[in-house]
């Protein structure tokens, strides 16, 4: 009589095993500690080895929401990893996505599982292999029957396709095996039948990534022209509606790299990608472009575009966005068709100049933005008439105005031309993010900078990107956990927008969850390791830690590459006072004064975070009394800076909060 004992799988992950039942890690015949969370998403990654799990999925399904949620997730892969020997890059069990997710991508197979007598073999890779051994004392090898059966993918089955070796023992125990046949039979006729139901149905795509085009020129000052290209459609593709369009970030993350469309598209959460190369030599220009499907690498739409002259630049991408269109199956409503046939000019030279100086806007350094308010004061010179150009000058003084110089002289002028760039095309997003970042930063009129930045999500809800004071602007009205939710709201259409995870290490800060600030900002530092701001999240986040000296270190980072900015330095300067190392602080003070005198300008906002720092609670008022005057666009967040703690009850502070609107 046939006795079969329980079914126990394990994996094989190279050198190591995988036991579900008992919960147990080996390598070799010995346990390896790992706790039961751990191993409970170690074995979820295996299970969905077949695609990229998202950090949510895993924090939904392991975690509950708590301040430090996302640091555990991180903690417990890292440890997964040491314990897997896999601590070295390239990881070879556990890849990671920054800022999305892990995929399992080392050695796996399911192991043998037993009968006891009983001998049969399945293998399931392409197929089944079924041998059927009569048990009569003779060779095996020499009375197998073999049969090899198709096993077609099971479309509602919740088992995960893996590459198997599966081996059973029976004896003489052939209605199982004709079971197994029939069923494998029967799922074929099923999957058969559905994958013709499904073939019969158009696929709809509704996301898409454009990939920067390649500059073919060889000549390096041409950038502004590919680039320009890539921005250009972008911005031309979100105006289709229902179609979700990757941020210029997002995508510009593999500006000179060589990767596959497949590949990048799935880093970037989409169903498709755009890719191309642009050529322009003296009045012409060829474009080639190929749109890949990211599921199969099918293409579903390529163009070789003859040469064109480069004044039919903008039937080109016309003509660009229609067969992108077509090959995603999304339908252009009349709205959209308009939107597309709108231009922003008809004048090449004023294109070009404004190509130009969105490229050197775009670098987000003094010297970027000053080049780049002189290029489009040529292009609103050629054509007077050119509403885009004037946006882009008001979001350089809006850009200039919060860094660089005294936020009277920048955002006056960024208002004007916002009004002008409205008053030429009303439904232009850029010109309302620029109108809603004066009223937000200089203005402090927040019912009105909400409905601006309202109205530029409304109108391109790929702005979310660069709307940073909109994300900002509940945590300074006091609601940092609404904000927190609203950044992370726009990171989920983003996912590797590298200025939404900034954003959200920095609200995390003002909701005073450090470490969560601390995490996230490490995880930006994945994405991009020279990304100043996200040291900086961490230096903050460290000092409101008392570790100091760690902040310093991490400031130390970025001090030079930031050109010794006063937001670093005013930061180094409050975490040594705050470290007991006053000569230091003072030294960075007087430095900041003498540049001051120097003609430049310096923010007395964050000078009080020294003062603070050093106990000098009246000299910090009396600078944020000088902030005020000035206009300063740190003001908003007044009401929430943890460094300001120590003043909350001072008239002086309260009466500041009232005259800015925070009360």
């Amino acid at each position: 009589m046939l006795m079969a004992v329980p079914l126990h799988k394990k994996y094989l992950l190279g050198d190591f095993q995988l036991e579900p039942d008992t919960h147990v890690l080996r390598h070799g015949d010995a346990p390896i500690p790992l706790s039961k969370k751990r191993f409970q998403v170690l074995l979820f990654l295996i299970e969905h080895h077949d695609r990229l799990v998202t950090r949510q999925e895993l924090l939904d399904l392991f975690w509950e929401r708590s301040a430090v949620y996302d640091e555990n997730l991180t903690k417990c892969i890292s440890e997964i990893r040491k314990a897997l020997n896999d601590q070295k890059k390239p990881h070879r069990f556990i890849e990671t996505v920054p800022a999305v997710g892990y995929r399992y991508t080392g050695p796996l197979e399911e192991a043998a599982l037993q009968y006891e007598a009983s001998s049969f073999e399945i293998e399931r890779t392409r197929g089944v292999r079924v041998i059927i051994e009569e048990d009569d004392g003779q060779d095996d090898a020499a009375l197998a029957n073999e049969k090899v059966f198709p096993l077609p993918s099971l479309a509602h089955s919740p088992a995960k396709s893996l590459p198997l070796s599966k081996t059973v023992r029976t004896s003489r125990f052939v209605p199982l095996v004709l079971a197994c046949i029939a069923l494998a039979a029967g799922a074929l006729v099923i999957y058969r039948a559905n994958t013709r139901a499904t073939e019969s149905r158009p696929t709809l795509i509704r996301s898409v990534a454009v990939l920067p085009l390649k500059n073919l020129t060889g000549d390096p000052s041409n950038e502004y022209f590919s680039d320009g290209m890539t921005e250009s459609l972008m911005t031309t593709l979100s105006h289709i509606e229902g179609l979700k369009v990757v941020s210029r970030s997002a995508a510009f993350r593999f500006k000179g790299t060589e990767i596959e469309p497949r590949e990048a598209g799935r880093q970037l959460g989409v169903a498709s990608v755009l890719e191309g190369s642009v050529r322009t030599e003296g009045d012409s220009v060829r474009v080639i472009l190929r749109l890949v499907d990211t599921d199969d690498g099918q293409i579903l739409w390529a163009n070789e575009t003859s040469e064109r002259n480069l004044r039919d630049v903008f039937a080109l991408q016309d003509e660009i966005a229609r067969h992108v269109a077509a090959g995603l199956k999304v339908e252009l409503s009349g709205e959209t068709e308009r939107r597309l046939a709108r231009r922003s000019t008809e004048n090449f030279e004023a294109y070009q100049l404004y190509l130009k100086g969105n490229y050197h806007r775009n670098k987000s350094t003094l010297e970027g933005l000053h080049r780049g308010v002189e290029y489009f004061n040529q292009a609103v010179a050629r054509d007077p008439n050119y509403a885009l150009a004037y946006a882009g000058l008001a979001g350089s003084y809006v850009a200039l105005g919060i860094d660089y110089v005294s936020p009277s002289e920048a955002f006056p002028k960024a208002k004007g031309y916002a009004l002008k760039a409205l008053e030429l095309d009303e439904a232009l997003g850029e010109a309302h993010y620029a109108l809603g970042a004066v009223n937000f930063y200089y203005e402090w009129d927040w019912p009105a900078a909400q409905s601006e930045l309202e109205r530029t999500l409304e109108l391109n809800p790929q702005a979310v990107e660069t709307n940073a004071c909109y994300l900002h602007s509940l945590d300074s009205l006091g609601k940092p956990e609404e904000a927190i939710a609203q950044v992370r709201r726009a990171l989920e259409l983003n996912p590797l927008s590298k200025a939404i995870h900034g954003e959200l290490g920095c609200a995390s800060y003002y909701a005073r969850q450090y470490d969560q600030a601390i995490e996230l900002s490490r995880q930006t530092l994945e994405m991009d390791s020279d990304f100043s701001f996200a040291h900086y999240h961490i230096a903050r986040a460290y000092g409101q830690k008392r570790m100091h000296r760690e902040a310093i270190a991490e400031l130390n980072q970025i001090v030079e590459f930031s050109e010794r900015s006063p937001m670093v330095i005013t930061e180094l300067g409050y975490n040594y006072a705050a470290a007991g190392d006053t000569a230091e602080a003072r030294k960075l003070l007087a430095e900041l004064s003498g540049r001051a005198a120097r003609g430049e300008f310096v923010d007395p906002y964050p000078i009080a975070f020294i003062c603070v720092a050093l106990g000098e609670n009246d000299q910090a008022l009396d600078w944020l009394q000088k902030a005020y005057e000035a206009r300063s666009s740190w003001m908003p967040w007044l009401k929430v800076e943890p460094k300001f703690d120590s003043l909350r009850a001072n008239p002086r502070f309260t009466a500041l909060l009232a005259r800015a609107g925070l009360l």
